[in-house]
């Protein structure tokens, strides 16, 4: 800094820039100085404006950055051309040893990839059947375990007749089996027929079936008119199995006795109330899933894929094709892996399967992916010859192009840099000031900004702000007021719903034969659960208890339709049975939300105190008997309403004595949750039913309630509370 005419202390700035390019083919290197001038003010001296300061400062820094931007631009331009044409001439040769090494791990992920996915797919329908087959032995085990709950249900011998339609048989052993000795299991094992009958019409299996210790099996196909006069099943290799490993087993593949093709067969073990071996259910599995999955698992024009055995033997591919057993020897090691076989030439992949010792197998070639590899090739060296060319051309038209823009922009910038100050100082003004009053609340403010640049899309995006702002105080309220008015609709739905059920007690003031009380508590503002009760004649009281799936205003409106149903079909004089079969049919018909309703219907003659019911996969209900604690009324469980069509529901009967008390329920009781999570249970609602039995029916309702309350701990109620109590005092 130096003295300038004793008035002002101008300020020379040097700056030094230093650009250097390296390649492969050398260095190029460029030194520039720039200077830049300005005063700096002294104490006292006029200060300049901000228009002058922007002007002077744009004007220096456009200068100073075209300089170095066309002193970059030429440089770079010439190395990256230089990089271009050394990359060209090694890109050719490297072409193809990267395609094919791309192409070799491409190939060896999506084989092995495909191998487990498969063998997963395989497993996924396996598991299925393996479920299936122990829910068939867990039921059998729980019929022999709890033998009081169920009636004999005999199941007839094998029908010619039947042939061709799913029909239950009860087959025996030939000799060293009395028929008495067994009538009385095989009558309980009976009621097993409606799961065997829904399994076999519901999966693609040939037979689902029980076995007995005692020399005797119940067998649901196709094949009634196949079936020989006796057979003896505990001399079959699936029962042999599943009993000495107590446990699931799987057989071999094997081809089916009957005819029916290539078969697998899973069996698992049922037991006895002493918890020894009673017996083994099992399920017989068609192929054609699996054979599906194998025969549409393709890489390429010619690849394909098998199953192996743990015996080595290639199962369901009957090609005899030579390099299966290649790839079998490969493949037997027990885990997943790929391999090579014929110098590279075939890759196969393998994955073994978690529920069969088995393998799934993928064999691809190499010839199939070949053309591509190749054809990249040629490709990229096309494209690098190209691009040598285009750039060099590129260098040229640039540097024609920056000596001319360099000389029209250095005399333009004097202009134009004065001109923006200018533009630049007054929008920053006017774009304050507006702000200053849309802060203070004017929100009907639009800020005028025409300047082409930031300022005016800053300008555009604070009057944005301002509308945005100003709708949304105008969309809360809107959306505030729309809560409120579906508050109060659901409210009115609430007392609608309730309106529906029987709500006024006592309910029949002028019977003196029984006495019914009724109360439902709705998880949220309406609700899925739903009771009835009814005189339909003067001799007949209908009672129903029922929970559709879900919760909510769906949950409501299916539940509106399921209780009118019930009501008119039952009106029309149809036994309960009747009633459930024909709402059943109904409820299937455009179900595309796929609900269903789980019910209890009953009958109860006044005079006599016959009671007849019936039970579509509904709770099981409590009955006390005069002077006797609660006990669970035997019930067939029955399927849901509106699961499957054309169901049959079986009606039962039981007669009420003077005294006896009905508890109906849904399972919002039994799964009332705590606050550790962990549910109300059947074992404490029979404990607090049998704790207020003496009761009147209101109070015994109430006593259980205050019982889930207090088990519940103030946690959220997660489904419908509903309860119905009927006293017999005829």
């Amino acid at each position: 800094m130096q003295k300038y005419k004793g008035k002002k202390w101008p300020i020379l700035l040097k700056y030094k820039a230093k650009l250097e390019f390296r390649s492969p083919y050398g260095r190029l290197s460029i030194k520039a100085h720039f200077y830049i001038m300005y005063k700096m003010m002294l104490p006292g001296e006029k200060k300049t404006s901000v228009r002058k300061k922007v002007s002077a400062l744009t004007a220096a820094v456009s200068f100073a950055s075209i300089l170095i931007a066309g002193l970059i631009t030429v440089g770079s331009l010439f190395v990256l051309r230089n990089n271009i044409i050394a990359i060209g001439e090694q890109l050719g040769g490297r072409a193809a040893e990267e395609s094919l090494n791309t192409m070799e791990e491409v190939m060896i992920n999506r084989a092995e990839i495909l191998a487990v996915n498969r063998a997963a797919m395989c497993d996924t329908l396996l598991l299925t059947m393996q479920i299936t087959v122990e829910a068939i032995a867990l039921r059998a085990t729980e019929i022999l375990q709890n033998s009081g709950r169920y009636r004999p249900n005999p199941v007839p011998p094998p029908d010619p007749e039947n042939a061709g339609i799913f029909s239950a048989q009860f087959i025996r052993a030939g000799t060293g089996v009395d028929l008495a000795a067994i009538r009385s299991e095989s009558g309980l094992l009976g009621n097993i027929e409606s799961l065997l009958l829904s399994i076999a019409l519901s999966f693609n299996v040939q037979t689902a079936y029980i076995a007995s210790e005692l020399g005797y099996g119940i067998h649901v196909d196709q094949d009634s008119d196949a079936k020989p006069e006796f057979m003896d099943p505990r001399s079959r290799p699936w029962y042999i199995s599943a009993r000495e490993n107590n446990a699931a087993s799987w057989t071999d593949f094997y081809t089916d006795i009957y005819g029916r093709g290539g078969s697998l067969t899973c069996a698992v073990p049922f037991y006895n109330a002493d918890g020894n071996i009673a017996g083994v259910a099992g399920i017989d599995l068609f192929l054609d899933e699996l054979v599906q999955i194998v025969s549409n698992t393709m890489i390429g024009e010619t690849g394909f894929a098998f199953l192996l055995a743990q015996n080595g033997e290639a199962i369901m591919y009957d090609d005899p094709n030579p390099i299966i057993a290649e790839a079998a020897a490969l493949a037997v090691k027990g885990q997943s892996g790929t391999g090579w076989l014929r110098m590279e030439e075939v890759l196969v992949a393998y994955a073994p399967l978690g529920v069969l010792p088995w393998m799934f197998v993928t064999v691809t070639y190499v010839d199939d992916f070949a053309p591509m590899v190749f054809e990249n090739s040629r490709r990229i060296i096309r494209m690098s010859e190209g691009a040598n060319r285009h750039i060099n051309n590129i260098i040229i038209l640039v540097v024609v192009l920056l000596v001319a823009v360099f000389a029209v922009v250095f005399l333009s910038i004097a202009v134009i840099s004065r001109k923006f100050a200018n533009t630049l100082t007054e929008p920053i003004a006017a774009l304050s000031d507006g702000v200053r009053l849309i802060a203070d609340g004017n929100l009907d403010h639009n800020i005028a900004i025409r300047t082409g640049d930031e300022i005016e899309d800053l300008g555009a995006q604070v009057n944005k702000m301002a509308v945005g702002l100003k709708e949304y105080i105008f969309n809360l309220q809107k959306v505030t007021a729309e809560k409120e008015r579906i508050g109060a609709e659901l409210d009115v739905a609430a007392r609608i719903q309730a309106s529906m059920l029987p709500c006024i007690f006592p309910a029949f003031p002028q019977r003196s034969e029984f006495y019914i009380y009724a109360s439902m508590q709705s998880a949220k503002e309406v609700g899925g659960d739903f009771y009835d009760f009814f005189l339909i004649d003067n001799n007949t009281l209908a009672v129903v208890m029922a929970d559709v799936s879900g919760k909510g205003v769906p949950a409501a409106l299916f539940m509106v339709i399921a209780k009118t149903l019930i009501k008119n079909n039952a009106q029309y004089g149809k036994s309960p049975g009747e009633v459930f079969e024909t709402v059943n049919k109904l409820l299937c018909e455009n179900n595309e939300e796929t609900m269903f309703v789980t019910a209890f219907m009953g009958y109860l003659d006044i005079p006599s105190g016959r009671f007849s019911f019936v039970n579509a996969g509904h709770n099981p209900p409590l009955i006390k008997r005069a002077d006797t604690d609660f006990e669970w009324l035997p019930v067939k469980p029955g399927f849901v309403l509106a699961g499957l069509e054309n169901m049959v529901y079986k009606q039962c009967e039981t007669t009420l004595g003077r005294g006896d008390i009905l508890c109906l329920y849904t399972d919002g009781v039994t799964e009332a949750t705590s606050s550790q999570g962990m549910f109300f249970s059947e074992t404490r609602l029979l404990g607090s039913a049998n704790k207020y039995k003496n009761l009147k029916p209101e109070e015994l309702i109430n006593g259980i309630r205050a019982d889930i309350d207090q088990f519940a701990g103030g946690a959220e109620q997660a489904d419908d509370i509903t309860m119905l109590v009927l006293k017999y005092k005829l």
